[in-house]
């Protein structure tokens, strides 16, 4: 049996997704899994042997020509995660008898957003997700988890080796700016792990490298930084050897919990309410329940207010009592 699973992007989603290969892989170990996504993800599923066939473009194809890039015309079903015009004109070209979109319900959303939250009510993506497998007989909810690559684990520990301290994660960064703490309560924080004798450990891409480093400027201990420094499979093999992680509402987050590392992950302009946050076991949210959040989906409007109250809120002791007094 043949399945194709459709993700295009961003990080955090495609993390997700991996909670709908877990439980098609537990009901039915013999589908051969296929997933389509962009190149900039596939180092989620390296090494891998649930996925059966990874697909990964670079985001400027066609429609047709990633029918084309798929190598097949043909599979006993196709999963859409993404819903977008993209996916579902490639799917237009496949053939199979039995075809799954997500729901996203994008317009509720927006609606409890442009109406400053008068309709506000609470969504579950991972739901949405574990939904589409119903025509395949799968109702079991399962969490996402990822599979680190042997040769990035490798990696990772001939970058982690000689460190005689217990790591600690930060990860500063997210793709919008406004979702991100104040630096100088990262470095407040980073300095409070490090006086425990636990090394901060910095993760995220080349867009979080100077941030970084101005927080680690703001320090008088001492941490060590990967951000920019190693690609996606790594960072995933570094996280997995944390043994904690603060965040902000970003990729790193999911990372984490579908990796079972203890997080906590602190909201701002979203809201654990629109979804995104899907309940990891391992994870502690954390969110000022400021009344104007959330004021867009995905945090990337600018903030309507005199002051950033829901990220000014949640203060350095706030996350030192649900996360670091614990080590």
């Amino acid at each position: 049996m043949d399945v194709l699973i459709i993700r295009f992007s961003s990080l955090g989603d495609i993390v997700i997704a991996t909670a709908v290969v877990e439980a098609i892989n537990r009901k039915i170990p013999e589908a051969r899994i296929h997933f389509l996504t962009k190149n900039t993800y596939a180092d989620i599923f390296k090494g891998d042997r649930r996925i059966e066939n990874l697909v990964a473009i670079q985001g400027n194809e066609s429609p047709y020509k990633i029918f084309r890039l798929l190598g097949q015309k043909s599979f006993n079903a196709v999963i859409d995660l993404h819903r977008s015009l993209r996916s579902t004109s490639v799917n237009a070209f496949i053939r199979s008898p039995l075809k799954s979109t997500v729901n996203k319900h994008s317009l509720a959303r927006r609606l409890m957003v442009l109406s400053r939250n008068r309709f506000r009510r609470s969504f579950d993506m991972l739901g949405s997700y574990l939904e589409t497998l119903a025509p395949l007989g799968i109702s079991e909810k399962v969490f996402p988890r990822i599979v680190p690559d042997t040769q990035a684990m490798k990696k990772a520990e001939e970058i982690l080796k000689g460190l005689d301290k217990g790591l600690f994660g930060l990860a500063p960064g997210s793709r919008h700016s406004t979702k991100c703490w104040g630096e100088k309560s990262f470095a407040r924080l980073a300095d409070e792990i490090a006086g425990r004798g636990i090394l901060p450990v910095f993760i995220g891409d080349e867009n979080d490298t100077e941030a970084v480093e101005r927080i680690r400027s703001r320090m008088s201990e001492e941490s060590i930084s990967f951000a920019g420094k190693i690609d996606l499979a790594v960072t995933i093999a570094v996280v997995s050897q944390l043994q904690g992680i603060i965040t902000n509402d970003s990729g790193p987050m999911h990372i984490a919990g579908a990796l079972g590392i203890p997080f906590a992950a602190i909201f701002g302009p979203t809201h654990p309410g629109l979804g995104f946050a899907p309940g990891y076991p391992s994870g502690t949210l954390l969110h000022s329940r400021a009344p104007c959040s959330p004021c867009s989906v995905h945090g990337d409007a600018s903030c309507r207010m005199e002051k950033r109250v829901c990220m000014d809120e949640i203060t350095y002791e706030m996350v030192m009592e649900k996360m670091v007094c614990g080590l």
